[in-house]
């Protein structure tokens, strides 16, 4: 009995043992998907911005330029981050070089669509002219150098040698930051850095175009440190609003006789075939019929397509449902994009000033 006793000990620990094993994967191995897929679905779309260069301060004069020094500094670290894509703010010729593009693509596989075009050039070229007017980027970055002082506390005249050797300049910089909706015209938000450093080696020369921001000299000079450090935070910031809103492009081309649609959203911004899209044309300042309150934008669902076709910076879709769709019309994905990994670190909203809404969008899946 002793003995029957101990093999059924035996077996039932061998057995909780094996169970527990296995709960253990099974967590293990959801948990991995979940952060997996979770991942994924954050980094999935790429939206587009717009750095605009920015403004100097009140009555600068001097060789150096802080505020196109500083914006060109920004876009290219934004660039080689790959967590947008950074374009031109040169609309009109962007978007006709696109249509250009594709009209060429379809002329080359079917000779016929010019003649087709040709029958139906009034009610195409009205599309056109409004998709000319459509901004080629989704967001736009505004700044201006409110403040570039690399030394608030300057050398004296009468200064000795021994004050000269151990002066170390205290740099102060002031920037003002604005994200905007490009579709609404709406400010998302703003905010104010600002940032002092004097653990600079070298002195900063205002008197010099030549200073170079890909190179390590920056971090030589006080001022250099901080801009270098603002740029970090004036990134979190664009980051963290922008990560709250939806990826949104414009239609480019409609076909409704062969039920089909080209977007200006292709495989740089993560899009990929059997992506479903819906389609909306815009209200901009809708206002409440009986206290005229300003009631945000509305979006008026227009239709549904699904994408047959991604190339580098537009991409060809099946129109699933909806009749009347036009270049220029807006396409927001049908699947929202997880937020459940976002920071919890929220530091970066302290001083932001809100637009309207509190930088969400009147759009609501």
């Amino acid at each position: 009995r002793f003995s029957d006793q101990l093999s059924i000990n035996v077996y039932m620990n061998t057995l909780y043992k094996k169970i527990f094993t296995h709960i253990f994967l099974v967590i293990f191995i959801t948990i991995v998907s979940l952060s997996i897929s979770s991942n994924i679905a954050e980094a999935k779309y790429i939206k587009k911005i717009i750095i605009e260069p920015f403004s100097d301060p009140v009555d600068w004069d001097r060789p150096f330029k802080p505020g196109t020094f500083f914006s060109t500094m920004l876009e290219n670290s934004i660039f080689d981050s790959g967590a947008f894509q950074v374009v031109q703010d040169n609309i009109k010729r962007q978007n006709i070089l696109i249509k250009t593009q594709i009209e060429e693509d379809q002329n080359k596989e079917d000779p016929s669509i010019d003649t087709e075009k040709q029958n139906t050039s009034n009610s195409t070229q009205t599309g056109i002219n409004k998709l000319i007017d459509t901004p080629l980027g989704q967001y736009k970055v505004r700044g201006i150098i409110l403040l570039f002082n690399p030394d608030i506390n300057p050398l004296k005249k009468g200064y000795t040698k021994k004050e000269a050797r151990f002066h170390k300049e205290q740099a102060s910089v002031q920037i003002s930051i604005e994200l905007v909706n490009l579709h609404t015209g709406r400010l998302l938000a703003k905010k104010i850095f600002t940032a002092h450093s004097n653990t600079g080696r070298k002195t900063f020369d205002l008197n010099s175009e030549n200073i170079n921001y890909k190179t390590n000299d920056l971090k030589n000079f006080s001022s250099g440190k901080v801009m270098l450090k603002l740029q970090g935070q004036i990134q979190k910031f664009i980051y963290n609003v922008l990560d709250r809103l939806p990826l949104e492009g414009d239609l480019i081309l409609v076909d409704n006789s062969n039920n089909s649609a080209t977007i200006n959203l292709g495989k740089t911004n993560g899009i990929m075939v059997r992506d479903i899209f819906h389609v909306y044309s815009v209200q901009s300042s809708f206002d409440d019929p009986i206290d005229k309150v300003d009631l945000g934008d509305m979006y008026i669902r227009k239709g549904v397509i699904k994408i047959r076709e991604v190339q580098g910076r537009f991409s060809r879709a099946k129109i699933l449902v909806g009749q009347g769709l036009s270049p220029g019309d807006l396409v927001v994905p049908k699947v929202k994009e997880s937020k459940s990994f976002r920071a919890k670190d929220q530091s970066w909203m302290r001083g932001v000033i809100w637009g309207d809404y509190k930088g969400l969008p009147s759009l609501s899946e």
